[in-house]
């Protein structure tokens, strides 16, 4: 994602375009899995739950000076938008690796998209709107960090059912991100057990990126834990397994991740190198040459590798 200066997407969505999130439940799971102790030498504690939808003093203040009575939802809309300008909500504000509660980015007005989209869902609730997460499947983009192939997934928010003087209803999407999504692109919405599961899933990776490797565990043993309907969650874990060595649990957790979604292409990449470590060489060569197909339809993936 690029930096955020101050310019938000805001797209009217015809009822209908969105399709309410589909995830099969995840298998069970071997319990070693989520234990830690064959990396660590004993069993690691999920880090401690964040409450990412906290709705603080300010925040109710904030919205009661805006949400009057008896006005239309698309009313109390444009308000809460025209205030969150006047107040300086994007001002220098964007900052990637700020994995923020809502009540956090509303104290600091700083940081990344989700963490953005963590504060207007709980901003635009607490105004009476009907606001959903909303996971956009795009291409994916890919980023080279601290020696790091980064998949970046995209969120937003949905605003269903507003209401307009003369009666007429509309879905409107509001998008803290400077790219533009196609209009055409699938959207599906997401339960708010799943977003906070992506946010720990942020938390998890920005360890790795410090080196903290039982951090990471931690933070995505806490994903799981909250939605293990999450893929990314178990390809996570799946790469940090390969990473210690540990590839017969990496190959387990990125078959769970398959059970979700047999096309995630981070989870077919990611178990045919497992199999490869494992010496699976057959197997392992299947896998490359299905994840080689996706992977070659998609430029931004090759972009990643030239850097």
């Amino acid at each position: 994602m690029g930096r955020f200066s101050g310019v938000f997407a805001v797209v009217l969505l015809l009822t209908g375009c969105v399709s309410q999130m589909g995830m099969q439940p995840a298998q069970s799971y071997p319990a070693e899995l989520l234990d830690g102790s064959s990396v660590f030498g004993e069993a690691v504690e999920p880090a401690p739950e964040r409450d990412l939808l906290n709705v603080s003093a300010d925040m109710s203040e904030f919205v009661a000076s805006i949400r009057g009575e008896g006005h239309f939802e698309s009313l109390r809309f444009r308000r809460l938008m025209r205030k969150m300008v006047q107040d300086g909500f994007f001002i220098d504000q964007y900052d990637r690796y700020a994995s923020y509660t809502a009540a956090k980015t509303f104290a600091v007005r700083k940081g990344n998209c989700l963490a953005y989209t963590n504060m207007f869902i709980v901003l635009a609730r607490e105004a009476g709107l009907n606001a959903k997460y909303q996971l956009v499947n795009t291409q994916p983009t890919w980023d080279v960090e601290s020696g790091f192939l980064v998949r970046s997934n995209h969120v937003n928010v949905l605003l269903e059912g507003l209401k307009s003087p003369g009666n007429n209803i509309s879905d409107i999407t509001v998008d803290f991100n400077i790219v533009r999504v196609a209009d055409d692109a699938p959207r599906t919405t997401i339960g708010d057990a799943y977003a906070e599961s992506m946010f720990y899933g942020n938390l998890a990776v920005e360890q790795l990126h410090k080196g903290e490797q039982r951090a990471a565990f931690g933070y995505l043993k806490r994903a799981i834990l909250t939605e293990p309907a999450n893929t990314d969650a178990w390809n996570n874990l799946g790469a940090l397994y390969s990473m210690m060595d540990r590839p017969e649990l990496g190959q387990q957790a990125y078959e769970m991740a398959m059970s979700l979604n047999k096309r995630n292409e981070t989870a077919i990449s990611g178990l045919a190198k497992t199999l490869r470590q494992q010496g699976k060489h057959e197997q392992a060569s299947r896998y490359e040459a299905l994840a080689a197909k996706y992977q070659g339809k998609n430029p931004y993936y090759h972009f990643a590798l030239a850097e």
